[in-house]
Protein backbone atom coordinates (compact mmCIF):
# COMPACT_ATOMS: atom_id res chain seq x y z
CA UNK A 1 0.00 0.00 0.00
CA UNK A 2 1.49 3.68 -0.96
CA UNK A 3 -0.46 6.79 -2.17
CA UNK A 4 -0.25 10.06 -1.66
CA UNK A 5 -3.07 12.72 -1.27
CA UNK A 6 -4.03 16.01 -0.46
CA UNK A 7 -3.43 16.00 3.60
CA UNK A 8 -6.64 18.24 4.30
CA UNK A 9 -8.81 16.23 1.86
CA UNK A 10 -7.85 13.15 3.93
CA UNK A 11 -8.58 15.02 6.88
CA UNK A 12 -12.02 15.61 6.38
CA UNK A 13 -12.58 11.85 5.04
CA UNK A 14 -10.74 10.61 7.86
CA UNK A 15 -13.01 12.50 9.99
CA UNK A 16 -16.24 11.48 8.54
CA UNK A 17 -15.65 8.00 8.94
CA UNK A 18 -14.10 7.87 12.58
CA UNK A 19 -17.83 8.91 13.76
CA UNK A 20 -18.86 5.98 13.78
CA UNK A 21 -15.42 4.66 15.91
CA UNK A 22 -16.05 3.64 19.60
CA UNK A 23 -12.95 4.23 21.58
CA UNK A 24 -14.07 1.51 23.92
CA UNK A 25 -14.64 -1.16 21.58
CA UNK A 26 -14.03 -4.53 23.00
CA UNK A 27 -12.57 -5.54 19.50
CA UNK A 28 -9.13 -4.18 18.76
CA UNK A 29 -9.59 -3.63 15.03
CA UNK A 30 -13.30 -1.59 15.80
CA UNK A 31 -10.95 0.96 17.30
CA UNK A 32 -9.34 2.10 14.09
CA UNK A 33 -9.63 3.13 10.49
CA UNK A 34 -9.75 0.64 7.76
CA UNK A 35 -7.71 1.89 5.01
CA UNK A 36 -8.13 -0.21 1.22
CA UNK A 37 -6.50 0.70 -1.61
CA UNK A 38 -7.24 -0.30 -5.02
CA UNK A 39 -5.98 0.35 -8.28
CA UNK A 40 -7.99 3.52 -8.91
CA UNK A 41 -9.82 4.49 -5.72
CA UNK A 42 -9.18 4.37 -1.61
CA UNK A 43 -12.06 2.86 0.66
CA UNK A 44 -11.81 3.87 3.96
CA UNK A 45 -14.38 2.59 6.60
CA UNK A 46 -15.13 3.13 10.31
CA UNK A 47 -17.38 0.85 12.83
CA UNK A 48 -18.68 0.31 15.96
CA UNK A 49 -21.01 -2.77 14.95
CA UNK A 50 -24.07 -0.55 15.63
CA UNK A 51 -22.71 2.21 12.79
CA UNK A 52 -20.57 1.84 10.01
CA UNK A 53 -19.43 4.32 7.28
CA UNK A 54 -17.61 4.17 4.55
CA UNK A 55 -16.24 6.65 2.31
CA UNK A 56 -14.86 6.45 -1.78
CA UNK A 57 -12.29 8.56 -2.43
CA UNK A 58 -11.43 8.75 -6.15
CA UNK A 59 -8.81 10.48 -8.25
CA UNK A 60 -9.43 14.17 -9.09
CA UNK A 61 -8.56 17.77 -8.83
CA UNK A 62 -9.56 18.05 -5.23
CA UNK A 63 -7.34 15.74 -3.60
CA UNK A 64 -4.59 15.22 -5.97
CA UNK A 65 -4.32 11.56 -5.29
CA UNK A 66 -2.03 9.45 -6.79
CA UNK A 67 -1.87 5.46 -5.85
CA UNK A 68 1.84 3.92 -6.33
CA UNK A 69 0.54 0.46 -5.14
CA UNK A 70 -2.52 -1.72 -3.43
CA UNK A 71 -3.09 -2.90 -0.59
CA UNK A 72 -4.84 -2.48 2.71
CA UNK A 73 -4.06 -1.90 6.51
CA UNK A 74 -6.00 -0.96 10.19
CA UNK A 75 -4.67 1.52 11.57
CA UNK A 76 -5.92 3.15 15.41
CA UNK A 77 -8.08 6.18 14.45
CA UNK A 78 -7.19 8.98 16.93
CA UNK A 79 -3.46 8.41 16.30
CA UNK A 80 -4.14 8.63 12.52
CA UNK A 81 -6.48 11.77 12.88
CA UNK A 82 -3.87 13.63 15.02
CA UNK A 83 -0.84 12.96 13.19
CA UNK A 84 -2.72 14.11 9.94
CA UNK A 85 -4.38 17.17 11.37
CA UNK A 86 -1.14 18.31 13.00
CA UNK A 87 1.21 17.90 9.75
CA UNK A 88 2.23 21.07 8.49
CA UNK A 89 2.34 20.14 4.46
CA UNK A 90 0.13 19.92 1.38
CA UNK A 91 0.71 16.57 0.35
CA UNK A 92 0.76 13.42 2.60
CA UNK A 93 2.11 10.07 1.40
CA UNK A 94 1.07 6.73 3.18
CA UNK A 95 3.47 3.42 2.85
CA UNK A 96 3.04 0.19 4.28
CA UNK A 97 6.61 -0.67 5.06
CA UNK A 98 5.96 -3.60 6.87
CA UNK A 99 2.66 -6.09 7.55
CA UNK A 100 1.45 -4.10 10.66
CA UNK A 101 3.81 -0.42 10.07
CA UNK A 102 2.75 2.34 8.20
CA UNK A 103 4.71 5.28 7.23
CA UNK A 104 3.49 8.94 7.09
CA UNK A 105 5.59 11.48 5.22
CA UNK A 106 5.61 14.92 4.34
CA UNK A 107 8.29 17.15 2.62
CA UNK A 108 9.77 17.92 6.49
CA UNK A 109 9.72 14.69 7.91
CA UNK A 110 7.82 11.35 8.83
CA UNK A 111 5.86 9.38 11.36
CA UNK A 112 5.59 5.13 11.33
CA UNK A 113 2.56 4.31 13.02
CA UNK A 114 1.70 0.26 14.21
CA UNK A 115 -1.41 -0.46 12.72
CA UNK A 116 -3.32 -4.32 12.39
CA UNK A 117 -3.74 -6.02 9.30
CA UNK A 118 -6.92 -5.58 7.53
CA UNK A 119 -7.50 -9.52 7.68
CA UNK A 120 -8.67 -9.06 11.40
CA UNK A 121 -11.01 -6.11 10.70
CA UNK A 122 -14.35 -7.63 11.12
CA UNK A 123 -16.39 -8.16 7.87
CA UNK A 124 -18.97 -5.42 7.27
CA UNK A 125 -21.87 -6.23 4.51
CA UNK A 126 -22.53 -2.84 2.70
CA UNK A 127 -24.85 -4.31 0.29
CA UNK A 128 -27.86 -1.96 -0.30
CA UNK A 129 -31.40 -3.72 0.99
CA UNK A 130 -34.04 -4.00 -2.03
CA UNK A 131 -36.46 -1.32 -0.87
CA UNK A 132 -35.90 1.78 -0.90
CA UNK A 133 -36.71 6.18 -0.99
CA UNK A 134 -35.51 8.92 -1.04
CA UNK A 135 -35.64 12.28 1.18
CA UNK A 136 -34.08 15.57 0.63
CA UNK A 137 -31.81 16.57 3.32
CA UNK A 138 -33.34 19.40 4.66
CA UNK A 139 -36.48 17.06 5.61
CA UNK A 140 -34.35 14.55 7.30
CA UNK A 141 -32.72 17.14 9.42
CA UNK A 142 -35.67 18.63 10.58
CA UNK A 143 -37.15 14.95 11.01
CA UNK A 144 -34.08 14.32 13.62
CA UNK A 145 -34.34 17.38 15.39
CA UNK A 146 -37.53 17.68 15.77
CA UNK A 147 -38.03 14.50 17.22
CA UNK A 148 -34.51 12.62 18.57
CA UNK A 149 -34.61 14.85 21.62
CA UNK A 150 -37.53 12.86 23.02
CA UNK A 151 -35.73 9.28 22.72
CA UNK A 152 -35.01 7.48 25.48
CA UNK A 153 -31.31 7.57 27.01
CA UNK A 154 -32.00 4.42 29.14
CA UNK A 155 -31.66 0.78 27.87
CA UNK A 156 -34.48 -0.95 29.70
CA UNK A 157 -36.43 -0.44 26.55
CA UNK A 158 -34.45 -0.12 23.95
CA UNK A 159 -37.13 0.58 21.12
CA UNK A 160 -37.56 3.85 22.68
CA UNK A 161 -33.52 4.47 22.17
CA UNK A 162 -34.81 5.41 18.25
CA UNK A 163 -36.79 6.97 16.42
CA UNK A 164 -40.08 5.13 14.35
CA UNK A 165 -40.07 5.81 10.74
CA UNK A 166 -43.84 4.79 9.84
CA UNK A 167 -44.83 5.30 6.11
CA UNK A 168 -48.45 4.68 5.02
CA UNK A 169 -50.83 5.98 2.76
CA UNK A 170 -48.42 8.26 1.22
CA UNK A 171 -47.43 9.97 4.67
CA UNK A 172 -44.24 9.32 6.70
CA UNK A 173 -44.71 9.32 10.44
CA UNK A 174 -41.39 10.42 12.05
CA UNK A 175 -42.53 9.85 16.21
CA UNK A 176 -40.05 9.15 18.99
CA UNK A 177 -40.95 9.03 23.00
CA UNK A 178 -39.33 8.10 26.65
CA UNK A 179 -43.03 7.36 27.45
CA UNK A 180 -43.27 10.70 29.53
CA UNK A 181 -43.34 13.06 25.98
CA UNK A 182 -43.47 12.40 22.42
CA UNK A 183 -42.29 14.24 19.41
CA UNK A 184 -44.01 13.63 16.20
CA UNK A 185 -43.26 14.97 12.61
CA UNK A 186 -45.15 14.18 9.09
CA UNK A 187 -44.47 14.41 5.93
CA UNK A 188 -45.75 13.97 2.45
CA UNK A 189 -44.50 11.12 0.29
CA UNK A 190 -45.35 11.20 -3.13
CA UNK A 191 -45.47 7.06 -3.58
CA UNK A 192 -47.51 4.63 -1.45
CA UNK A 193 -44.19 3.69 0.51
CA UNK A 194 -45.35 1.16 3.33
CA UNK A 195 -42.52 -0.09 6.01
CA UNK A 196 -42.62 0.30 9.92
CA UNK A 197 -38.54 0.88 11.04
CA UNK A 198 -37.21 1.98 14.36
CA UNK A 199 -33.59 3.60 14.29
CA UNK A 200 -31.17 4.54 16.61
CA UNK A 201 -30.92 8.24 18.15
CA UNK A 202 -27.16 8.03 17.54
CA UNK A 203 -27.22 6.55 14.18
CA UNK A 204 -29.82 9.43 13.04
CA UNK A 205 -27.63 12.27 14.58
CA UNK A 206 -24.52 10.91 12.91
CA UNK A 207 -26.41 10.95 9.49
CA UNK A 208 -27.47 14.58 9.78
CA UNK A 209 -24.03 15.90 10.94
CA UNK A 210 -22.63 14.18 7.25
CA UNK A 211 -25.25 16.55 5.81
CA UNK A 212 -24.32 19.75 4.01
CA UNK A 213 -26.70 21.27 1.34
CA UNK A 214 -29.76 20.75 2.54
CA UNK A 215 -31.10 20.13 -1.23
CA UNK A 216 -28.85 17.24 -1.96
CA UNK A 217 -31.40 13.92 -2.32
CA UNK A 218 -30.46 11.19 0.66
CA UNK A 219 -31.24 7.81 -0.66
CA UNK A 220 -32.18 5.31 1.62
CA UNK A 221 -32.22 1.86 1.70
CA UNK A 222 -33.96 -0.36 4.50
CA UNK A 223 -35.10 -3.79 4.82
CA UNK A 224 -35.95 -5.47 8.40
CA UNK A 225 -32.23 -5.37 10.17
CA UNK A 226 -30.56 -2.24 8.54
CA UNK A 227 -31.29 0.90 6.98
CA UNK A 228 -28.81 2.71 4.65
CA UNK A 229 -28.15 6.03 3.77
CA UNK A 230 -26.61 7.14 0.56
CA UNK A 231 -24.49 10.63 0.01
CA UNK A 232 -22.51 10.64 -2.68
CA UNK A 233 -19.42 8.39 -2.10
CA UNK A 234 -20.66 7.77 1.33
CA UNK A 235 -22.54 5.04 2.55
CA UNK A 236 -23.36 5.32 6.49
CA UNK A 237 -25.59 2.17 7.44
CA UNK A 238 -26.85 1.07 10.90
CA UNK A 239 -28.94 -1.75 12.87
CA UNK A 240 -32.72 -1.06 13.17
CA UNK A 241 -33.76 -1.85 16.89
CA UNK A 242 -35.72 -4.90 17.21
CA UNK A 243 -38.92 -4.42 18.97
CA UNK A 244 -42.51 -3.40 18.18
CA UNK A 245 -42.55 0.83 18.78
CA UNK A 246 -45.64 1.75 20.77
CA UNK A 247 -48.87 2.71 19.36
CA UNK A 248 -48.27 6.42 19.88
CA UNK A 249 -51.75 7.22 18.83
CA UNK A 250 -53.31 6.20 21.74
CA UNK A 251 -51.54 9.20 23.99
CA UNK A 252 -52.61 11.99 21.64
CA UNK A 253 -55.60 13.69 23.10
CA UNK A 254 -58.28 14.29 20.48
CA UNK A 255 -60.13 16.96 22.37
CA UNK A 256 -59.03 19.42 24.91
CA UNK A 257 -60.92 21.60 27.41
CA UNK A 258 -59.15 24.60 27.19
CA UNK A 259 -56.76 26.36 24.67
CA UNK A 260 -53.38 28.43 25.58
CA UNK A 261 -51.70 30.72 22.31
CA UNK A 262 -48.32 32.11 23.72
CA UNK A 263 -45.43 34.08 22.90
CA UNK A 264 -42.87 31.24 21.77
CA UNK A 265 -39.96 33.29 23.10
CA UNK A 266 -41.77 34.35 26.38
CA UNK A 267 -42.67 31.06 27.44
CA UNK A 268 -39.03 29.72 26.95
CA UNK A 269 -37.43 32.90 29.20
CA UNK A 270 -39.76 32.13 31.64
CA UNK A 271 -39.65 28.26 31.78
CA UNK A 272 -35.64 28.73 31.53
CA UNK A 273 -35.48 31.23 33.95
CA UNK A 274 -36.32 28.72 36.45
CA UNK A 275 -34.20 26.19 35.13
CA UNK A 276 -32.27 26.19 38.49
CA UNK A 277 -35.03 25.23 41.04
CA UNK A 278 -35.11 21.85 40.95
CA UNK A 279 -36.63 19.29 42.98
CA UNK A 280 -34.49 15.62 43.07
CA UNK A 281 -33.13 16.87 40.06
CA UNK A 282 -36.21 17.14 38.24
CA UNK A 283 -37.10 20.95 36.80
CA UNK A 284 -41.26 20.72 37.79
CA UNK A 285 -43.01 23.93 36.84
CA UNK A 286 -46.42 24.70 37.54
CA UNK A 287 -49.07 25.93 35.06
CA UNK A 288 -51.69 28.02 37.24
CA UNK A 289 -54.27 28.62 34.08
CA UNK A 290 -57.65 31.21 33.47
CA UNK A 291 -59.23 33.16 30.93
CA UNK A 292 -57.88 35.83 32.76
CA UNK A 293 -54.15 35.40 33.98
CA UNK A 294 -51.65 32.48 33.13
CA UNK A 295 -48.74 32.03 36.11
CA UNK A 296 -45.95 29.82 35.61
CA UNK A 297 -44.79 29.04 39.39
CA UNK A 298 -41.60 27.23 40.65
CA UNK A 299 -40.68 25.60 44.34
CA UNK A 300 -37.88 23.94 46.21
CA UNK A 301 -37.43 23.63 49.82
CA UNK A 302 -33.98 24.28 49.55
CA UNK A 303 -33.36 26.46 46.64
CA UNK A 304 -36.70 29.03 46.62
CA UNK A 305 -39.83 29.51 44.47
CA UNK A 306 -40.65 31.37 41.63
CA UNK A 307 -44.19 32.90 40.38
CA UNK A 308 -44.42 34.72 36.66
CA UNK A 309 -47.22 36.08 34.55
CA UNK A 310 -47.20 35.44 31.13
CA UNK A 311 -47.70 38.71 29.40
CA UNK A 312 -48.46 38.24 25.44
CA UNK A 313 -50.84 35.16 25.70
CA UNK A 314 -54.02 34.52 25.28
CA UNK A 315 -56.14 31.16 27.28
CA UNK A 316 -59.94 30.07 26.43
CA UNK A 317 -61.79 27.46 28.51
CA UNK A 318 -62.23 25.88 32.01
CA UNK A 319 -59.58 26.90 34.65
CA UNK A 320 -56.54 25.06 34.99
CA UNK A 321 -54.05 23.93 37.30
CA UNK A 322 -51.15 21.43 36.57
CA UNK A 323 -47.52 20.30 36.64
CA UNK A 324 -45.27 19.07 34.45
CA UNK A 325 -41.54 19.02 33.51
CA UNK A 326 -39.99 22.23 32.55
CA UNK A 327 -37.43 21.07 30.87
CA UNK A 328 -39.42 18.35 28.49
CA UNK A 329 -41.36 21.67 27.77
CA UNK A 330 -38.15 23.84 26.17
CA UNK A 331 -37.09 21.03 24.73
CA UNK A 332 -40.81 20.83 22.96
CA UNK A 333 -40.88 24.55 22.77
CA UNK A 334 -37.46 24.55 21.00
CA UNK A 335 -38.05 22.09 18.28
CA UNK A 336 -40.70 23.94 17.08
CA UNK A 337 -39.16 26.68 15.28
CA UNK A 338 -42.38 29.31 15.74
CA UNK A 339 -42.84 32.23 16.78
CA UNK A 340 -46.01 31.14 18.77
CA UNK A 341 -46.80 28.44 20.55
CA UNK A 342 -50.03 26.48 21.22
CA UNK A 343 -50.96 24.36 24.26
CA UNK A 344 -53.97 22.14 24.27
CA UNK A 345 -54.96 20.63 28.05
CA UNK A 346 -57.51 17.47 27.47
CA UNK A 347 -57.94 17.80 31.45
CA UNK A 348 -56.19 17.29 34.73
CA UNK A 349 -53.11 14.68 34.90
CA UNK A 350 -53.82 14.42 31.26
CA UNK A 351 -51.29 14.56 28.12
CA UNK A 352 -50.88 18.47 26.67
CA UNK A 353 -50.58 18.32 23.35
CA UNK A 354 -48.21 21.23 22.27
CA UNK A 355 -47.62 22.75 18.45
CA UNK A 356 -46.72 25.70 15.85
CA UNK A 357 -49.79 27.31 14.55
CA UNK A 358 -48.12 27.54 11.77
CA UNK A 359 -46.70 24.51 10.77
CA UNK A 360 -49.17 21.75 11.26
CA UNK A 361 -46.61 18.92 10.65
CA UNK A 362 -44.95 18.79 13.92
CA UNK A 363 -46.72 17.45 17.27
CA UNK A 364 -45.57 17.16 20.67
CA UNK A 365 -46.60 16.08 23.88
CA UNK A 366 -45.96 16.30 27.26
CA UNK A 367 -47.61 14.14 30.62
CA UNK A 368 -48.56 16.32 33.31
CA UNK A 369 -46.79 14.78 36.76
CA UNK A 370 -48.36 14.86 40.27
CA UNK A 371 -47.42 17.57 42.48
CA UNK A 372 -48.00 17.36 46.35
CA UNK A 373 -47.52 20.94 47.44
Amino acid sequence: MHFSIDRKFLYEKLSLVSRAISSFSPIPALSGICIQVDANQIILTGSNSNISIRTTILSGELNQLQIHETGSIVIEAKYLLEIVRKLDCTMIEMECIDHSLVRLSSVNGQFQLNGIQAQEYPSIDFSAPSYSFTMKAKDLKECVAQTSFACSDKDQRPVLTGVNFHARQGILYCSATDSYRLARKVLSFDDLHDFNITIPSKSLIEVTRSLEEDDMDIQIFVDHKKAQFLLDKTIIQTRLIDGTFPDVERIIPKESVAVMEVSATELDSVIDRTNFIRNEKIHQIKLECTPEICRIKTSSVEIGNSDEILTDCTYTGQDLTLSCNGSYMLDAIRALHGEKVKLEFSGYMKPIRISNPEDSSVLMIVVPIRSYD
